[in-house]
Order: C-alpha cells, then sequence, then structure tokens
C-alpha cells in the first residue's frame, strides 16, 4: 500500500475510533420492487454502528490519530474556499436572466467550464436545472437554440399531475461515457399517501435530454417507499446509487442505504448487495433522515444527510465517515449538525449535495428565505478538512 492509501486507511481508522454518536397496503398503482439480482432493495434490520467499543483507551486513539495526522500531509494539498454569495437574481424562471428562486434539494456537477445544479420540480418543470461558472451567478438551462427547456423525460411509471412534474429530489452523475440523473416520484398511492419510487435516466450530456433506463426501484412494505436518490462515483470508477427509505410505521425507522450500480449507470450491478450506512437516531433528527450525498475527498470518505422536518428552522445537515462506500459510517461533530439554522444563519439548511471545487470541499444547499410561507433558495458553503479528517464549516454561504 503506498503513502497515500496508508494514510487514507488510518485516517478512516482514527476518526472511526474517536467518533461521537450515540404497515400498510401495497400502493395501488406501484409498480412491485425490482433489481437486478435476487438482492432485496431493503434488507433486514442490521446493527448499525453508532457507537465506540468500550474497551478502547484514550491513548491509543491519540497515538492513532496523531499518526494518520502526520501521514496526511503526503495528501493532496486542500485550499481554503473563498465565500460564495448568490448574485441577485430574479425568483422567476426566465432565460438569459440570473435567477435566485425556489431550488430545493440541489445537485451539482460540473462539465468543461461550467457548473450544472438540479433540483426538485418548479416553474412547471420535472428538472429545473440551472448553469454557472462562477458558483455565484446561475440561468435557466436553455436548448441550443436558446429557448426554455426541461431535460429529463419522465418514466411511463411516474404518476403525478400536470405529465410527471412531481419529480424531487435528483441526483446527477457521469457513469461511462454518459450521465446517469435518478429522481424521486410518485408512483400511485397507499393509505392516503403518495407511494414513492426512483427512476433511472441516461443522457449522453449534463443538459440532457434524460431519458428512462431500467426498472423503477420501488419498495412496497413502505407507505412513503423510497425517495432522495443520490449518484455517487467513488475515487475507483465504481458507480453507486444512495437513497433514503421513508420506514416502516410501528415497524423500522428510516435509514440511509447503498447499493452499487453497474457500469452503464442503467440498474444494479450484477451480484451487487444492499448496505444500510444510518439509521435515524439522534435527537436533533427528529422525524426523519434524508438526502444523502457521498464525496471522497483527501482520502476520507464522508456522507452527508439531512434531518428533521424540512418545513421548518429545526431542519439541519449532518455528517459521517465511512470507511468505505459500502461503510461502517459513523456520525461525526459530537453528533451534532454540521449545518444548523443557528450555527449558519440561515434557516433550515438541508438538501445538501458534496462536490469538489478544485483543492477545496463544498456543500451546495437549500435554505429558507422566511418562514412561513417562503422558498428554498440556493446557498454554497465552504469546507475544511481538519488534519485528523473532521470538518469545520469555512463558510456557510
Amino acid at each position: 500500500m503506498g503513502a497515500r492509501g496508508l494514510a487514507a486507511a488510518l485516517v478512516v481508522v482514527a476518526l472511526t475510533l474517536s467518533a461521537c454518536s450515540d404497515g400498510d397496503s401495497a400502493p395501488a398503482a406501484a409498480p412491485s420492487a425490482s433489481s437486478s439480482t435476487e438482492a432485496p432493495l431493503i434488507p433486514e434490520p442490521t446493527a448499525v454502528p453508532t457507537t465506540l467499543p468500550s474497551d478502547l483507551a484514550a491513548g491509543e486513539m491519540q497515538d492513532l490519530a496523531q499518526l494518520a495526522e502526520r501521514l496526511a500531509q503526503k495528501l493532496p494539498a486542500q485550499a481554503r474556499p473563498a465565500p460564495v454569495r448568490m448574485a441577485p437574481g430574479s425568483t422567476d424562471w426566465r432565460i438569459g436572466a440570473a435567477y435566485w428562486g425556489y431550488f430545493a434539494d440541489p445537485d451539482i456537477v460540473r462539465h468543461g467550464n461550467q457548473w450544472f445544479a438540479y433540483a426538485t420540480n418548479t416553474s412547471h418543470l420535472r428538472l429545473p436545472t440551472l448553469v454557472s461558472r462562477d458558483l455565484r451567478t446561475w440561468t435557466p438551462l436553455t436548448d441550443a437554440r436558446g429557448a426554455r427547456v426541461d431535460p429529463l423525460q419522465p418514466a411511463s411509471w411516474v404518476s403525478a399531475r400536470n405529465g410527471g412534474q412531481s419529480l424531487w429530489a435528483p441526483g446527477v452523475d457521469k457513469i461511462g461515457n454518459g450521465w446517469t440523473a435518478a429522481y424521486a416520484a410518485p408512483a400511485g398511492t397507499t393509505g392516503g399517501e403518495r407511494h414513492n419510487c426512483i427512476g433511472l435516466s441516461r443522457a449522453s450530456s449534463p443538459a440532457g435530454p434524460f431519458r428512462p433506463v431500467g426498472e423503477p426501484l420501488c419498495y412496497g412494505q413502505a407507505q412513503l417507499g423510497v425517495i432522495d436518490p443520490d449518484v455517487f462515483v467513488d475515487s475507483a470508477g465504481v458507480p453507486w446509487l444512495l437513497w433514503k427509505f421513508s420506514g416502516i410505521v410501528r415497524g423500522r425507522p428510516a435509514g440511509l442505504f447503498i447499493r452499487q450500480l453497474n457500469r452503464q449507470g442503467t440498474g444494479f450491478q450484477e451480484g451487487s448487495r444492499t448496505v444500510e450506512l444510518l439509521t435515524l437516531v439522534r435527537g436533533w433528527e427528529g422525524i426523519t433522515i434524508e438526502n444523502p450525498s457521498m464525496v471522497q475527498f483527501r482520502g476520507v470518505t464522508y456522507l452527508f444527510y439531512s434531518g428533521n422536518d424540512y418545513r421548518d428552522a429545526r431542519y439541519a445537515t449532518g455528517y459521517a465517515i465511512c470507511a468505505g462506500p459500502e461503510g461502517p459510517c459513523v456520525r461525526q461533530n459530537h453528533g451534532a449538525p454540521l449545518l444548523s439554522t443557528a450555527s449558519t444563519g440561515n434557516l433550515g439548511p438541508g438538501g445538501a449535495s458534496a462536490f469538489v471545487d478544485g483543492k477545496s470541499l463544498r456543500l451546495v444547499y437549500h435554505a429558507w428565505d422566511r418562514l412561513p410561507g417562503g422558498m428554498r433558495r440556493l446557498h454554497v458553503a465552504g469546507l475544511w478538512q481538519r488534519p485528523d479528517g473532521t470538518l469545520e464549516v469555512v463558510d456557510p454561504g
């Protein structure tokens, strides 16, 4: 193992040691659960690591952390991220005009010299997409003729009003020679609630058009199903899909899951397994955890997630450090949120997606402009990786 690999391994070990943490009927119109293998979409409950072994000595942890710190100096350098302030913009989706309106659950990718940001449906678009060159000024995506464009074609199973516009929390990344966009959408109802499934789509460009591929990913035993997909490609080029399982009333809490995708980004890898990374457990997380986002930065695998009720100021963003894409993952920051209303000054910061900007680590997220009755707007936070791999917020955005 080279110096970088050894450093990464020791950092993960040190952080894992030093972490602090503490049914209804089947949907009327929802497709059945599907996958490319016999492995279940949501496996039987398993123990998810959340606490330290009781027999660890503090001195051992300190020594290991010091060794990891020394080795970490050989990792790629990081840059202190400059603050990003959103440029003034219209709250209406206007072609050619800067936009800073409703943009919830954002995801972000870079292609060439442009950033692409995607969000939950707004402005009568299934996949509202903004483009930027500086992370500050964002304008609506247009087609080659400069006209308004909706880059996503929903699958036929999507059951929603207005031609399938009730799609939300998309995740996009480059897999193989194309781009995969994953989204959540209702596929029917159960118990008077929408039953959500995840759809995959492919395009040759991050600008689309994204067309449906594969089968919907559904879980009929849970009333609300599965939502909040995140497409993640690790440092070895292996693609993964993360998602939120909404839980089963009086049966199982909400959790965050991951499974390997195939090299074409059209479905699960044959023989892959589903792994639970985190389960609802901390007090600040309230009624649920959701919106997983995974990133690798300077040899460390991070899992960001949102907790509590997205509709109010208690909504916040936490993070865990993982031994790898399949975990185990252990909450950091003493189990407290990394971004909160109190720490950022922004109301209910959540729906975050992590991304690497050159030598810097950042989070794109939404926050309310006012409550009640406000809108969730785009923000970009800058993070700094400490010598032991834990994170601090340089600027909340």
